[in-house]
This record gives structure tokens, sequence and C-alpha cells, in this order.
């Protein structure tokens, strides 16, 4: 078994038989994470989210593109989706994670979320020029 579908097994093992489906692909798992994520925050489950975004952190610095791309395309493209989530952006996404993904999140966030992500990780416009 790869050590991505483990880990997303380990995040989520009430998920454990959809995650072992053959054809299941990292962008399937992070659409599931999506949901399981909003479910935690409604609950305030601190453990259930500190391990998803470490799940999307890990798979975001993975030299496999299926791996990075997913958890920027089916993960972090999708956070502002829910207001929940979104409110609480800052909190998961550390900086790195942010400055990696910020064209992506461009092109899907609402302009005023991306101002106040920019503000928040002191993005700047120079950076932009570089």
């Amino acid at each position: 078994m790869s050590t991505w579908r483990q880990k997303a097994i380990e995040v989520a093992p009430e998920l454990k038989k959809d995650f072992q489906a053959p054809d299941l692909s990292p962008y399937t798992v992070f659409r599931q994470l999506l949901s399981l994520l909003e479910q935690a925050h409604i609950e305030n489950d601190i453990i259930k989210i500190e391990n998803i975004y470490a799940y999307a952190e890990w798979c975001s610095q993975q030299k496999d593109q299926k791996l990075w791309n997913s958890a920027g395309v089916s993960f972090y493209e999708h956070l502002s989706d829910n207001e929940l989530i979104f409110s609480q952006f800052t909190k998961w996404v550390k900086p790195s994670i942010y400055l990696d993904h910020r064209e992506l999140l461009y092109h899907s966030f609402e302009e005023e979320k991306m101002k106040q992500l920019d503000k928040f990780y002191g993005w700047t416009q120079q950076q932009k020029n570089k």
C-alpha cells in the first residue's frame, strides 16, 4: 500500500474501506477530507483538524506531482468554499504553505479574502515581482 494511502487512512480511519479502493486517487481523498474537515470544525475536533491539515501539508511537500497538485487543487483551493473553515485558515495554514499555493488560491478565492490573507501572511507586491 502506498504511503499517501496509509497516511490518509491514519487521518480518517472511518474511511478506510473507501481509501482502500484500487481506483482511489489523492484527489478523491482530499474531496472526502474536506467534508470531514467541515464536520471537525463544527464539532471543534482539534485533533481531526490538525491531522487533516498535517496530511495536506505532507502531500504538498512531496516530489510526486499527483500528491502536491492534489493538495493544492483538491484541498487548499477549496478552503474558502466554507466560511467556518475559511475563518480559521490562518490558524491552520502555515506561511510557507500559503506562499507555495498563493498563485493557485489567487485564481479561486475572492479578492477580499486574498487581501486578508496577503496582509496576514505579509505577502507584498514586491514578492510578485521577484
